[in-house]
């Protein structure tokens, strides 16, 4: 039988009703306001998930809330069973970031074969589109450094004559 340690504010360990060690020092509120925000920190934003299933129904059509609710366990789940093999390659290769090609590979180890080709194409899209972009910002910005030397010595000219 579990009993209430004397000092109910002490950092000592406890074990709760399921057998897990707890911390004790705070109970009531903040434990609800823990698992509210590891439930947020776990799931997708429920707004995006909805977007997402708006896009696929007609425009008149509604969609339960439960039904959202249940889609963003799904994904959420489906991106941590993912993420965890992708980590786990990253691991074993003595490496700390997650890339698009750990992603494909977990993927593929996990039976996702059907998405594979479209995600690589997606993905050398991407990083095209990522490469262009920083060369046009640096021409910009390359392009301003001229025009604002040139405007600035524009300016020392008139000022000399």
């Amino acid at each position: 039988m579990y009993q209430q340690p004397e000092n109910s504010n002490d950092n000592s360990l406890m074990n709760d009703q399921m057998g897990h060690t707890t911390d004790s020092y705070d109970s009531g509120d903040n434990d609800r306001s823990e698992l509210l925000l590891r439930e947020q920190d776990r799931f997708l934003p429920i707004a995006n998930i909805s977007r997402i299933m708006k896009r696929s129904i007609p425009a008149n059509g509604k969609i339960a809330k439960e039904a959202k609710e249940c889609v963003q366990e799904c994904v959420s789940e489906f991106v941590s069973f993912i993420t965890s093999e992708a980590s786990d390659r990253c691991k074993q290769e003595k490496r700390k970031t997650i890339n698009g090609d750990d992603i494909l590979f977990a993927m593929s180890i996990l039976g996702f074969d059907n998405y594979i080709e479209p995600l690589q194409q997606y993905l050398i899209k991407y990083r095209d589109f990522i490469v262009r972009n920083d060369k046009d910002i640096k021409n910009i910005d390359l392009k301003d450094d001229v025009s604002d030397t040139s405007s600035t010595n524009q300016h020392e000219d008139d000022s000399i004559q």
